[in-house]
């Protein structure tokens, strides 16, 4: 499997884990020392703690998430993607961007460094 089919598969356990409301499942693809920047909010540093920063969107009402890689490039151990986001908040639909540093472990490729803003 190439580098960019793996992210795609990453990209799709993801979503699939986030629009099935398991919050879990999403904190399963980080890293255990992962850091999340989400918009409008303070760091937060490890699974537990991003697990508690999805949670608290899908109860928010986050829903029909999709996320489109734009750009891909592989340094080794670490990788980036840069990429689109859509899905909706209640009755509000969502569009933004995000950067993902993505580190080779163990397991495989896990999500290290996550952040994301939203379009005006």
């Amino acid at each position: 499997m190439s580098f960019g089919d793996e992210i795609a598969k990453l990209s799709t356990e993801f979503t699939t884990a986030l629009n099935s409301k398991n919050a879990g499942g999403v904190a399963a693809l980080y890293t255990s020392d992962c850091a999340v920047m989400a918009p409008g909010a303070p760091r937060v540093d490890g699974r537990s703690g991003v697990q508690e920063v999805w949670q608290a969107a899908i109860d928010a009402g986050l829903a029909n998430v999709a996320l489109n890689t734009v750009e891909v490039q592989d340094f080794g151990d670490t990788a980036t993607e840069v990429g689109t986001l859509s899905g909706s908040l209640g009755d509000t639909e969502l569009q933004g961007k995000y950067v993902v540093i993505w580190r080779k472990t163990d397991e495989g490729w896990k999500l290290h460094r996550d952040i994301w803003n939203f379009d005006a």
